[in-house]
């Protein structure tokens, strides 16, 4: 059958395109006409014209991002959004993304609009299980996630993108305990597996491998879990009881956590597999500064960044000049800084090889930096650290004309300009390493064995995270390098899964208690939704068209023709029929309330604040649902006519 045919078996209302006046006035609202050379004009027209399998075997109709601005535009209430999603159902099944653009953004894959709908849903419990079941942390990720789902955000398209990391933080903030569902896991396995590391990926892979059954033993080399979490973010942006709550509930499913014992020093990988370990992951993360060949980088009032953060996580006395200067461009780098003004300083400066665009600190940091009064200095590198009477006295830089040759490698060039600037103190944050002596110095008893390193990595099998060593993994940072959080979340999942199969398992990781069709369920055309984007001061509705109020009547002639053209009711989702309300496209994004500036330099208070109630449904609920959007195509698609 045609997807001529196809598309009138579907399409029940083909009358209504001989109410179309040819106005444009749709395709002018659209907010993405041209994006990828889409035009829902021309859409219309394909199928006014009969070139359904043309149009329908295009990509075109899966560019609409079904916001219905073309709808509130259109002054005689066709349908525009069901003559796409009947394209979608008519088209080739290939066309239909596997999974919403945020999602396959997320290095650990949450299903962020299932989590989205739950919170809109007043469903906190659900919302953070749902967030769980990929990433053990949701108030921690709801604070420092670099949240790369917001930059793919299809809404971001219509106007803004949704607010997804305060979302998480609101939910994780307002769920009660689940301390009881966190616990239950699969009987046990009769396996151990020692995991070397608590950091997110060491936990991580800890707390799916204890669900799986196994026998987890933790062996860490500072006081406290937590890694980089707890040593290398400042309290501003993420509280210890926080971190201490979230860690807590891993540990209490039956981990059994070790502190300060050191790999290499308070014992070996082979004794671990003496003692009956069948599995060994290795998760050290990267908790050391990256060193660079600098004259005066000996001084006293030298520091490296990573390890400034890391004493005053410690609670050590750090002590800290009136004039700061900080070398480096990244996170680590803005946070010494932002630390360093808390601390006390009267001047802090930033001065970094890159330009403002280059900079790979998140640019959400770098204007908090701005905002706190952090001084910038663009394309500078370190010349020399200046002493006098053996202390720092200032620092000569270098201008960095290009950081990165024609192929995007790091390869900066300088050229002869040069500047100064006084300083009392320097601290360096020019990147992080990992601690790998241990893999060919002293990890194992037999002097012939050792773990390959490559350019200070260890060197595992990408897809199982596997070395050389039968049954040793590793992920993380030491095994690919400094990364996000959220990227080490990933990366721990993936080892357990990989050190399940190992052991026999199937690698399969279930939480069987939770219902995986509640969360489409309602779909938030439920009034809770609603009522909070009309009555949220920060989210009401803005219409944005005028021409609602003079077709109004026209529109309403149509509502039982309107009935019968819905697309996929009750085939996916629990009755999701993607029906937008007037104005939606227009609803503005929920801004992130924050403590103000004046008083963020008495100390380490945390800078991003949580949502309101109305606030965080009236964000959720700009929600475009792509997930539900591509099932109803892929419902529909299976009931294609033969």
């Amino acid at each position: 059958m045609s997807d001529n045919l196809k598309f009138a078996e579907k399409f029940n209302d083909i009358e209504m395109f001989r109410y179309c006046e040819q106005c444009g006035r749709c395709s002018s609202a659209c907010p993405i006409t041209g994006v990828n050379g889409f035009n829902i004009r021309r859409l219309i027209r394909h199928v006014e014209l009969d070139l359904i399998d043309e149009i329908a075997a295009s990509p075109m109709p899966w560019f609409c991002a079904t916001c219905g601005r073309c709808e509130d535009a259109c002054p005689n209430g066709i349908k525009i959004l069901d003559i796409t999603r009947t394209l979608r159902s008519v088209g080739p099944e290939e066309l239909a993304p596997d999974k919403p653009l945020c999602v396959s953004a997320c290095p650990a894959a949450i299903d962020i609009p299932g989590y989205l709908r739950f919170i809109a849903q007043g469903k906190m419990e659900e919302a953070c299980k749902l967030i769980i079941e990929k990433a053990p942390f949701p108030g921690i990720l709801g604070r420092v996630c670099t949240h790369p789902c917001e930059t793919a955000c299809k809404r971001g398209e219509v106007n803004q993108s949704i607010s997804i990391c305060a979302a998480k933080r609101y939910a994780a903030d307002k769920a009660g305990d689940l301390s009881e569902w966190m616990s239950e896991t699969a009987p046990e396995s009769g396996h151990k597996v020692a995991v070397i590391g608590a950091g997110p990926a060491g936990l991580s892979a800890a707390f799916y491998l204890r669900k799986k059954g196994h026998q987890v033993t933790i062996f860490e080399a500072r006081p406290k879990a937590g890694g980089m979490m707890r040593y290398g973010i400042p309290y501003y942006r993420l509280p210890e009881e926080v971190l201490d709550k979230e860690i807590d509930l891993i540990l209490s499913t039956g981990i059994e956590l070790k502190p300060n014992q050191k790999l290499g020093v308070d014992y070996e990988i082979e004794q671990l597999k003496n003692d009956g370990f069948q599995a060994v992951f290795i998760a050290v993360g990267a908790q050391l500064s990256r060193r660079i060949e600098l004259e005066g980088s000996d001084l006293a009032d030298v520091h490296w960044g990573v390890e400034f953060l890391a004493s005053m996580a410690e609670g050590q006395d750090v002590p800290v000049k009136d004039r700061v200067v900080v070398i480096g461009g990244g996170n680590v780098a803005v946070d010494v800084a932002l630390t360093a003004l808390r601390l006390g300083a009267l001047k802090v400066t930033l001065a970094c090889l890159e330009s403002e665009a280059e900079m790979p600190a998140n640019p959400w940091e770098i204007e908090q930096a701005r905002q706190e009064g952090v001084e910038m200095l663009y394309s500078w590198g370190p010349d020399k650290i200046v002493a006098n009477d053996g202390k720092v006295s200032g620092l000569e830089l270098v201008r960095c004309s290009s950081v990165f040759d024609d192929r995007g490698n790091f390869c900066p060039y300088f050229d002869d300009a040069k500047t100064a600037i006084e300083a009392d103190q320097v601290i360096i944050a020019i990147g992080q390493a990992s601690e790998t002596a241990f893999c060919q110095d002293f990890c194992f008893l037999d002097d012939q064995l050792s773990l390959p390193v490559e350019k200070g990595l260890i060197e595992i099998n990408k897809e199982t995270q596997e070395t050389e060593m039968k049954g040793v993994f590793a992920g993380g940072d030491a095994a690919n390098g400094p990364a996000t959080v959220i990227e080490a979340i990933a990366a721990g999942r993936r080892a357990a899964i990989s050190i399940d199969k190992h052991l026999g398992g199937n690698g399969k990781i279930e939480f069987g208690s939770r219902n995986a069709e509640v969360g489409k369920e309602a779909s938030r055309n439920a009034e809770v939704g609603k009522e909070a984007s009309r009555n949220a001061e920060v989210g009401k509705e803005v219409s944005g068209n005028d021409l609602n109020s003079e077709v109004g009547m026209r529109k309403s002639e149509r509502k039982e023709k309107d009935e019968n053209s819905k697309v996929g009711i009750d085939e996916c989702g629990n009755g999701y029929d993607g029906k937008r309300e007037s104005g939606f496209a227009e609803l503005k994004k929920v801004e992130v309330p924050t403590l103000p500036v004046s008083e963020r330099n008495n100390g380490f208070a945390e800078v991003e604040l949580c949502f309101g109630d109305e606030q965080a449904k009236a964000e959720t609920y700009r929600c475009l649902q792509c997930d539900l959007e591509i099932c109803l195509a892929k419902e529909n698609q299976a009931a294609k006519p033969i």
